[in-house]
Parts: structure tokens; sequence; C-alpha cells
């Protein structure tokens, strides 16, 4: 596709806050003329030399040739929620994923095949999603997608825009931008994309003008979150709270277990009992993986749960928990008697052969008739069959009026964006956007009670005006990294080193474009290698960084002896800085110093494997960080 197809409209407008004006370039980049033909490929509509947007946003002559002379630290986020979310330093480069698993590709890969354009960036490429910036020093200068905030999507009247992906080569600082609308055919005058551009000097400038860009101007208080307030702990700002199954239990649960753990959960002096129960009747009680038949399967397994999901959900609530429950709505064992009941509705590639939408030993067959791809491939729902809409819907309807649960934990949505031969046409982003609306639409049960959603491996720029709580981060996991997932490179592997890395990356979303779920905390002392600092590390990162406090230690096995005290110096450092807003600036990408907009804290993060020094002006003197720690103080002059 070529750029000549391609308007670009240019605007300036100033966004005010806190009695400072920032000034934003809008690019809106819209179609010229009819196109005959459907995208094959990701279309390319914007290319720009970095030194052009440096002019547009950087004012002050000094910052100005200083950026342009210099490298940068790049921030680029991944395109779902379990790509690398961060900054890479200068002179660097994120390592490529070593595809011994193809399948994980779909986890942190875009869909759809590079552009001509973009293949004649050659070299090795920087690449990020729906919000990125360059960083000099104290200079942010931030290239956003805001096609599809609330205010442009209303003033534009369409539903949604493509999701849109930023590369660029650091030898030749050519930004390359372009959408993934493979399957759509463009009409004159439609809009492809939206960019904002502007720069800010500190974290708290980059938040809060991040903020004004994706709320809604009808409202100080932004719409999409104001329902999910009633899950937050404190009043002046969001967090959430509650327990889920997995991270101790995994999949290997039934219904003894679960009643044991909700039990134990209000009887045992454990983080959620001592800190947050005092402070909410909101606090969420998630049944994760496994309650269900199959992948796809979204019935109870009655042989795990004898008495049914009604009851589990009754039992939850009578304890005076919000009953939260995790599926998976667009995936699918092929293996499942539902799935050979509904073979047509499976997403399909040009040749009929069913896409692969990822890799789990558990939800597919390795060999035999029942392994139409690779090994050990899940496979995903084709959203453009409105049988598969009505699906999704009564399927919602009877977790959330026929069951009884209040806390929807959707995930893996990604599956909903995979390139395939739609039955019904277009492209996939308009499906996946339906979809979610349906898989959301119900604000409350039949009963008038609040329903809450929580999003994980979706889309960013498709599900946040969705699903506005949602997961930022790869999955954590009770060791600081496995050692097989980082030799092959896989930046969405489960480890608490990459989780901690992306929860940091994306501390600017909070409260601006997602509640940021980050994932656990784990305060326990079986069944896991993590050591006292990064625990400490693991639950403060959580807290001071972005929006919900889950938790998923067994309950039932909570030691005042052994659990206790570190559970007791958590509660404590909660309670000191609960009325502290913390920012944060990368050192390198393992390394961070940390400040609170008050003034009153400075600190630092390390996740390297070395301890290190820091300096900065707001210490009295430098600090020593261990390896996998953090450490904050009080700064006496202020």
């Amino acid at each position: 596709m070529k750029l000549s197809n391609i308007t670009l409209q240019n605007s300036k407008f100033s966004m005010q806050k806190e009695n400072e004006t920032f000034s934003v370039t809008r690019k809106v980049f819209k179609i010229n003329q009819n196109t005959n033909e459907y995208d094959k490929t990701k279309r390319t509509f914007f290319v720009t030399d970095l030194s052009t947007l440096i002019d547009e946003a950087v004012a002050d002559t000094k910052e100005n040739q200083f950026s342009k002379e210099n490298d940068f630290f790049f921030y680029g986020s991944g395109y779902q929620s379990w790509g690398f979310g961060g900054e890479t330093e200068p002179g660097k480069y994120e390592r490529k994923y070593i595809p011994i698993i193809p399948q994980f590709k779909k986890y942190i890969t875009m869909p759809g095949d590079i552009s001509f354009e973009e293949n004649k960036l050659h070299g090795r490429k920087l690449q990020g999603h729906f919000v990125i910036y360059f960083r000099w020093n104290n200079v942010y200068l931030v290239v956003a997608s805001t096609g599809n905030s609330p205010d442009s999507i209303s003033k534009n009247n369409f539903s949604s825009l493509p999701p849109v992906e930023f590369s660029i080569t650091r030898k030749k600082r050519i930004l390359c931008c372009s959408v993934d609308a493979v399957g759509k055919k463009w009409n004159v005058n439609e809009t492809v994309a939206e960019l904002s551009i502007f720069a800010v000097h500190n974290f708290f400038e980059l938040k809060d003008i991040i903020k004004l860009l994706y709320s809604s101007e009808a409202s100080e208080n932004d719409k999409r979150f104001s329902s999910y307030k009633k899950l937050s702990m404190f009043k002046n700002k969001f967090f959430a709270c509650g327990w889920e199954s997995w991270y101790n239990h995994y999949n290997d649960i039934n219904e003894k277990l679960i009643s044991e753990d909700l039990e134990a959960l209000g009887n045992t002096d454990n983080i959620i009992k001592t800190y947050a129960l005092p402070k909410t009747n909101n606090v969420v009680f998630q049944v994760d993986d496994g309650w269900e038949k199959a992948a796809g399967v979204w019935d109870c397994n009655e042989e795990r749960f004898p008495c049914g999901m009604k009851n589990l959900a009754d039992s939850i609530s009578k304890k005076g928990y919000v009953p939260g429950l995790w599926i998976a709505p667009f995936i699918i064992d092929y293996r499942s008697e539902f799935c050979k009941n509904h073979i047509d509705w499976i997403l399909r590639d040009k040749n009929g052969n069913p896409v692969e939408a990822g890799f789990n030993p558990l939800w597919g067959a390795g060999s035999g008739n029942d392994k139409p791809g690779l090994p050990y491939s899940f496979y995903c729902l084709d959203l453009s069959i409105p049988k598969v809409a009505q699906y999704l819907d009564i399927l919602i309807d009877h977790i959330v009026n026929g069951w009884g649960f209040r806390y929807l934990k959707l995930d893996f949505l990604y599956a909903g964006m995979l390139e395939g031969k739609l039955t019904n046409g277009g492209a996939s982003y308009e499906w996946y956007e339906k979809a979610i609306s349906i898989l959301t639409s119900r604000k409350a049960n039949d009963k008038g009670e609040d329903i809450f959603y929580l999003g994980c491996g979706m889309p960013f720029e498709l599900s946040f005006n969705h699903l506005p709580l949602s997961r930022i981060g790869p999955d954590t996991k009770e060791s600081w990294d496995i050692s097989y997932m980082k030799a092959l490179r896989f930046s969405g592997r489960t480890s608490a080193h990459k989780n901690l890395q992306s929860t940091l990356g994306h501390a600017f979303w909070n409260e601006g474009i997602y509640l940021n779920d980050p994932d656990v905390v784990f305060l326990r002392n079986k069944n896991i290698s993590l050591n006292e600092d990064e625990k400490k590390l693991i639950a403060l990162v959580n807290f001071l960084f972005a929006g919900q406090l889950m938790h998923s230690d067994d309950p039932t096995l909570f030691d005042k002896k052994t659990d206790g005290p570190l559970t007791k110096e958590i509660e404590t450092l909660f309670n000191t800085y609960e009325n502290e807003e913390f920012g944060i600036e990368n050192i390198t990408c393992n390394t961070y110093f940390i400040f609170s907009k008050s003034g009153k804290y400075s600190g630092a993060i390390n996740l390297s494997k070395k301890n290190i020094t820091v300096k900065n002006k707001a210490f009295e003197k430098d600090l020593l960080v261990k390896k996998h720690s953090i450490i904050i103080v009080e700064n006496k002059r202020r």
C-alpha cells in the first residue's frame, strides 16, 4: 500500500494541567481515495525523520539541539499484555525471541506482515505499539495513538480504529508508523489513525498529559473508571484488592480446596485480612483456571466441583467477597466435544486450516487426528460469525446471572485479533471491538449488583475503552526468572523479573489509560524460591506503581511464625506510603530512580543481578541498592 493514498491533517492545541500549558500536535491520517482491494499487509500511514518531530515538540533551543545530536532511551510498549513494556537504553535493542516454540510468537507479536515501506528501513528496529516516547535526560518526546480515545471516537463518529505499530532504527532515525487493518477495504475520507505528539520534562507531567488525552472531556473523572471505584480501598486513588487461586494451586483445584481457602482467608492473619478487608467491603475472591471442563468448554467440571458453580459463587458472596471467575472466551481445545460440534466456528487460514492461537500441552494434542497444526496448539473462534457473537452473549449472561459471578477475568483476548480468512470478511480489529463490547455489555446483574471485568492478554489499544481494569505485563512467578525461557529471549515469559519491568514501564498509564493490574504479590515461605528482598520489591512495586493488590498464597498454610513478620512489615510499609504518589525514571533498563510527588521520599529499584550504587541530587548520600531490591529514604531537606 502506498503512502500516496494518505492525507495528513495537522493541528495544534494546548492542554492545561496545574497552571502549566502543554502544546500538542495532532496528526489525523485519512484515505484520499477509495481502495479497490483489501489490505493484505500492515498499512504504513506515516514515515518521518525524528528531527522533524523534535522540531515540532521540543521548543527549548538547547534541548532541541541536544536531542538531535544524541542517542535516546526508547520507550516501547508491547502489542498486548504479555509483551515487554519499558525503556531500552541508548545504543541497545530488545533481543528477538528464538522461536523454538513458534506458537509463543502469537503472545508478543502484532498480527500481519510488515509493509513494503517498513521493509525499506534496513537494520535492527526498535518497536513499540500504541504509545511510545524518546527520552534524552529529562526530555520526553511522546508519540501517542489517540484515535481510539473516548473523545476522538465521539467526535468522529466511528467505533474504533486499527492498532498502531511504531518502528525506528537508531542509525537512520526514521520513524515508521503502520496499522494492522488486514482485510479492510477503505473508503475515501476514512480515518486510518490519529497521533498526538508532545514533549514533557518529568514522569508526573507525562502521566498527567496521558490522562488528559485518554479521558473524556465530559467529566473531570473519566467515566470509564467511575463504576470501578467501588472496588477501591482508597478515596484519593484507585486501588483494588483480592485473592486468586492460580499462583499456588495453578489449575489443580477442586471444590474442597477452594472452600478451605475461602474459609481460611478470613481466619488467618494474611495481608487480605489484615490490610485490605478493614478498608473495603469489595474484596475479590477469584477462582482461576481449572474449574472448567476444557478450554473453550465453559461448563462446570462436576468431578471437581460436584455442587456446581452457582453454589460456589453463593458461598463466596455469603462470606462477604465479590465472586470472581477466570475465563478465556475466544480460545478452544480442538479435542473437545464442543469444538467438534461447532467445527465451523473455528478461525481458519486461506488454505482452510485452523489458525493456531498458542501453545499449551493441556489444551491441545501432541499427535493424532486432533492435532490439525503444530503440537500442543489451541485454537480460536471466528468472531465474524453471528452465532459466535450470540454464544458469547449467552455465555456471559449465564456466568453473571445464572451462576452469580460478578468479577470476570477475561484472558487470552489477543486470540480475537489473529489473522485468518474471516467467514464474513472485514478486518479482525472490527470484529474484536464488537466481541469485546458484547462480553463487557453487562454493567450490573439482574439483581442490580455491579459487574467488573479484568482484561488479560488483550491488545492494549483496542481494549482500554471496554476493559478499564486490565493486566499490563506478563504473568509473574514465584521465582525470579525461568532460565530456559530467558535463553530463548522470550519477553512474554512468566517471571517476577519480566513482570516487574512491565509494571514499572506502564506506571504512567495507571488511572489514565488503564487501572493497571500488576498481577500478584507473594508473602509465603512455602512453595516459593523468591527471597525476602524480592517479595518486598514485588509488593512495593505493585502498591506504588499500579492499581490492584492481588494475593495468591494458600491461606490455609499461613504460619504466624514464618509468614507473619513479613506480612506485618509489608502492611507497615503500605500504611507509610498509601497517601503518596510515586514517579519513576530509568537509569538503565533494570535500574530506576523513584520519587514521591510531594518530595518527601526518594529511592531506587534494582532488578539487575548485581548490587549498584545510585547517585542522585535528592539523596544526602549515595544509595547502595542490593540486587533484586528496593530502597526508599525520607528526604530530610526539601
